[in-house]
This record gives C-alpha cells, sequence and structure tokens, in this order.
C-alpha cells in the first residue's frame, strides 16, 4: 500500500495536484492550515502554511512544493528553483507574512515533493540546511516516502480504512484498464467510507477526504495507464457521494460543515481536470476529423460506436456547465476564461455532431439525457443556432424514417444485448414493446419549436399520430423523494409527466411542460439548487441514467408572456 501511495505522489504534478492533497492531509493530522495554494498571488516561496506541533511545542510550519524528485535544475539554477524559494521564505515570507499571534513561534520549513532527493543534490542541501538552521528556524524534508507514510498514517490509517476497503481501493487502482472492473471496486469503496461517515460530522470530514484522496490516486494510475475511463466515472461517483455527506450540515457554520464544503469544491475541481484531460486528449484531436471520432472509438459494432458518441457528447455538455458555474462564482476574469471554455466546447460538440454521422439519430431513449445537457450548454454559450438547429431537424426525420420503416428507431430498453439484437422483428408486437414510451420526442420537438421549426414539430406529430398512438410521450421530474434518492441512485423516486401531445403543435407542448414545472416545487426544494450547485443534479442524472429535469431547459424555450418567472437563453443558470 506504502509503495502504491508513493508511486502516486511521485507522479503528482507540483501545481493544483500535490499541493491539493497535503493541506487535508495536514488537517487531518491536527494541523490548522491558515494559507493554501493561491494563482495570481505572490506567495514568498510559501505554498501551504499550517500551525501544528513538534516534539509537544506549537511551531509553524511552511511548506515549499515541489513535483517528482528533487534534481539538481529543481534545487538550484532558475528562479523557480527549490533553493530559490527558500531563500525567498527566509527573506521576506518570515518578516512580513507570518500573522502577528504566531510571531512568536518557532518555525518549521518544509521541502514537500513526491519523490526522492537526488544524490548529486544530497550533499548541496544538507549544507545549505546547516548553514541556515537556528534556533528558531529549522528544516524538515518531506520526500515521497514521508508524505506516503503521513497519509498512511493520517487518512488512510488501518482504523479509518479498514482491511475490506483498502482491499477495494487496491483492486480499483490495479484494474485501471478494465475501467467497469476498476469502477465496480472503487463503487464499493465509496459505499463504505459513506457508510463509515453517517457516524458523526467529524467522520463525515473524514470520509470526505479519503474519497477525495483515493480518487487522485485512482486518476494519477489511470493518467499513466492513458485510460481516464474509470477515474472520470468514479469522480461523477465521489462527488455525489460527498454530496450526500455534505446534505445534512447544509446551512450550519461548524468548522466541520465548513470543511466538508471545502472538500466538496475539490472534488468538483477533480472531477473538472480529470474531464478536461479526457476531452483533450481523447477527443479534441478527432471532432474535425470526417468519422474520426467513430474510428477512435476502436470497435466495428454501430452499437458501440453510438453508445459513445453520445456518451462523449454528454461529457462534453456537463463539463462546459461545470465550467460556466465555476466562471459565475468568480471574478470577471474567471468568468471570461470560462466563458471562452464554454464555447470551444460547445463548438467541439458541434464538429463532432457534423463529422459522426452516428449522432444524428440515438439508439435508445436513455440518451435524450445527453442530448439534454449538450442543447444546454449550447445556450449558455451564446452561440448562433446554425448548427443545433440543423442537428435537431436531421434527427427528427430520420426519426420519422427509420419508425415508419421499422429500422434502429430509438428504443426504450437501456440494456446492452437488447439493443444489440434490435430490432429483433419487424412485428407490430415488438415494435409497440420497444416504443412504449419516449421522452426523446417530446425533448427534440419542443427544441425544434423554441428555434422555429414549426413545419419539423408538425411532421413529428404525424409520426406520433400515424405510428406511436400506443407510444407515451413523457418527461421525468424530481417528486419529494428525490432528494433523499436522487444522489445515491435511488429508483424509487421521481413523477412522470405524461401524455404530452403534439396534436396542437410545439407551442402548447411547452406550454403544457411550463405549467408542470411550475405546479411542483419539488425542483427547487432539491439541495443543490438551493445552496447554488445545480450541476450537482445534472452529474445524478447522468451518472445514474435518469433525464434532466425540464425545469433547467423550459424557461429558455418559453416566451416571457407564458411564464411567471425569468425566461430566455440561460434563465435558469443565472441563479
Amino acid at each position: 500500500m506504502k509503495l502504491l501511495i508513493r508511486d502516486y505522489l511521485a507522479s503528482l504534478k507540483e501545481r493544483e495536484e500535490l499541493d491539493a492533497i497535503l493541506p487535508d492531509l495536514l488537517s487531518e493530522l491536527g494541523f490548522t492550515v491558515y494559507s493554501r495554494p493561491r494563482r495570481g498571488t505572490l506567495q514568498r516561496g510559501v505554498d501551504i502554511a499550517a500551525i501544528g506541533e513538534d516534539d509537544g511545542e506549537r511551531k509553524v510550519f511552511l511548506f515549499s512544493v515541489k513535483q517528482g524528485d528533487l534534481t539538481r535544475q529543481d534545487w538550484d539554477g532558475t528562479p523557480q528553483a527549490l533553493r530559490s524559494s527558500l531563500n525567498e521564505i527566509r527573506d521576506a515570507y518570515i518578516r512580513n507574512r507570518i500573522p502577528a499571534r504566531h510571531k512568536d513561534l518557532k518555525i518549521v520549513i518544509c521541502l514537500a515533493f513526491g519523490g526522492d532527493v537526488h544524490e548529486q543534490v544530497r550533499e548541496s542541501l544538507a549544507g545549505y540546511i546547516a548553514e541556515n538552521t537556528t534556533e528558531r528556524i529549522t528544516f524538515d524534508e518531506w520526500n515521497g516516502d514521508k508524505i506516503a507514510g503521513l497519509i498512511l498514517k493520517g487518512i488512510l490509517r488501518e482504523e479509518i480504512l479498514p482491511k475490506v476497503m483498502r482491499s477495494s481501493f487496491q483492486k480499483a487502482v490495479a484494474m485501471v484498464d478494465e475501467p467497469a472492473i476498476s469502477y465496480e471496486h472503487f463503487g464499493r469503496l465509496s459505499r463504505s467510507l459513506c457508510a463509515a461517515g453517517v457516524a458523526s460530522t467529524k467522520a463525515r470530514v473524514r470520509a470526505a477526504r479519503q474519497l477525495n484522496i483515493c480518487l487522485w490516486i485512482l486518476f494519477v494510475w489511470a493518467r499513466d495507464a492513458d485510460n481516464l475511463e474509470a477515474p472520470y466515472r468514479a469522480s461523477e461517483l465521489a462527488l455525489l457521494n460527498v454530496w450526500e455527506l455534505l446534505r445534512p450540515t447544509i446551512g450550519s457554520k461548524s468548522r466541520e460543515a465548513k470543511a466538508l464544503s471545502a472538500v466538496v469544491l475539490q472534488i468538483i475541481q477533480l472531477h473538472l481536470h480529470i474531464a478536461s484531460e479526457f476531452i483533450v486528449r481523447k477527443v479534441t484531436p478527432h471532432v474535425h476529423v470526417r468519422h474520426g471520432m467513430s474510428m477512435a472509438i476502436g470497435s466495428q459494432s454501430s452499437l458501440d460506436v453510438n453508445l459513445a458518441l453520445y456518451e462523449v457528447l454528454g461529457r462534453i455538455g456537463l463539463t462546459g456547465l461545470w465550467l460556466y458555474w465555476l466562471g459565475g462564482r468568480g471574478g470577471r476574469e474567471e468568468e471570461e476564461a470560462a466563458r471562452e471554455c464554454v464555447v470551444n466546447l460547445t463548438q467541439a460538440g458541434l464538429a463532432l455532431i457534423s463529422n459522426n454521422p452516428a449522432l444524428l439519430l440515438p439508439i435508445t431513449d436513455r440518451q435524450g439525457t445527453d442530448i439534454a445537457l449538450f442543447l444546454q450548454l449550447w445556450v449558455v454559450s451564446g452561440l448562433d443556432a446554425v448548427g443545433v438547429t440543423s442537428w435537431l431537424r436531421e434527427m427528427a426525420r430520420r426519426l420519422d424514417f427509420t419508425i415508419r420503416t421499422r429500422g434502429r428507431y430509438p428504443s426504450c430498453s437501456s440494456d446492452y444485448r437488447e439493443l444489440a439484437d434490435h430490432p429483433l422483428d419487424r412485428s407490430d408486437d415488438y415494435f409497440k414493446d420497444a416504443t412504449a414510451g419516449s421522452t426523446v420526442i417530446p425533448l427534440v420537438a419542443a427544441w425544434l419549436q423554441a428555434l422555429g421549426q414549426e413545419e419539423d414539430v408538425k411532421a413529428l406529430g404525424r409520426l406520433v399520430r400515424e405510428e406511436l398512438e400506443h407510444c407515451t410521450l413523457q418527461l421525468w421530474k424530481p417528486d419529494a423523494a428525490s432528494e433523499d434518492e436522487l444522489y445515491g441512485g435511488g429508483k424509487d423516486h421521481g413523477q412522470a409527466v405524461c401524455d404530452l401531445s403534439l396534436e396542437e403543435g410545439g407551442g402548447q407542448l411547452i406550454a403544457t411542460i411550463a405549467r408542470a414545472c411550475r405546479v411542483d416545487t419539488a425542483f427547487e426544494n432539491l439541495s443543490p439548487i438551493k445552496a447554488g450547485f445545480w450541476p450537482v443534479i445534472l452529474v445524478a442524472c447522468r451518472h445514474h441514467q435518469l433525464p434532466i429535469p425540464p425545469e433547467f431547459w423550459i424557461e429558455s424555450l418559453t416566451p416571457p408572456s407564458d411564464s411567471s418567472n425569468e425566461s430566455g437563453p440561460g434563465a435558469r443558470y443565472a441563479d
């Protein structure tokens, strides 16, 4: 276990990786962290500052963090080298930055790095420490071996992470090349940690930090193996589990509640880090190549290609919406940077659709979730409607053709084997079973109507009237039980908005959906909506294969006169 963690630490980058886990580790070990890493500020050589005990005496611990092994180049010779940072700490930070209440405490300058000190550097480092050690200032080396030991002693110690949990964790890491198996073991670990966390508020914080560390380790190993599928799925699960731990503390101002909120933000950042790396390394190199992404999937099965492409499109949409949300929480510069990323992701998604015809028609109704996520990303991007309109129009035409010819029309089944054989035959009985219900048709019809494509909506209306009278056009909404069931993947919750009709056109459809959303307050009572973390609901719906609630997008489609709420593109996301 220690060797596994050492290898993980050695692979961490300095910024937003190694310096992201150290504050939690220090907190778990009893330190009081008063300064964390920040971008855009002059840190005077100190990445992390904390108060802790050493030999029974309270001291100030100042950490200068470097990645990997400490080589000759990392030690000296550049402004970013460790020696330069240590000089800045001694010359500037200690004199000017230590809070007044800690001025009388002794100081420990900690050299933190994920690997080891190279032999050719050891003598110079020892000489520097001997020359600059005083009665007040001492030095301590926090190399990969020591940090790994402290992680095992602090966050992952035996009595906190029992043998069964350790086994699940080790198997998850060992099987990163088999994402489904790795995810299954990580899921067991997550459930066990959350079950242990309900004992107390402190236990909730500990469990959340453990999940964060374990997810980091899984991600780094998967990145080295060049397979990010397992950590992506695990990051969604970890985020939902930590939200479950946070829910009872929302509104509390206790130290533990603040610590839990900090861990939620860290896991959101990690989830985005994994998602962005997945998109940059695995997706964007192929989106502008005709059939490029379809070929990159590496399967000759049209079903595999279809499922994978919609999965990618949904991830692009969700990642962009998270970035949009984060930009809204920052200053003007962060908001502008986020908006640029949102535009780039939307353009990548449109290129993906344009160059991969498999995205012109879903194979299963649950892919309506991915369609809705990307449409929501397009709304907040502010781009013109040309690409999205042509996509939905072609989807409506292919729906019409495949249903009338009993071809590979969208099935309400989500079972892979059933989809592989779909359509099993062209009989009426099979057709009625496979099209018993649809969330895709009302979703596509509503958006086409809002985009001014009334003729396409009328064509869908004729299709429903002539071929799909048996089909229940419906959408899914949360109900009173959803707050307790949604994040953990419970199935017995939510309500269907049924009997949606296209007989009177798309305008009536939109009005009906808007009325259904206004008369029920269950959505507004969900904790992520109340706390301002609305993308958590999108993660839960995507991860647990639920449709996106229409409350997210209906206000963007509703004329002002038909809604008592703020409307227009992005209305939901302005909260």
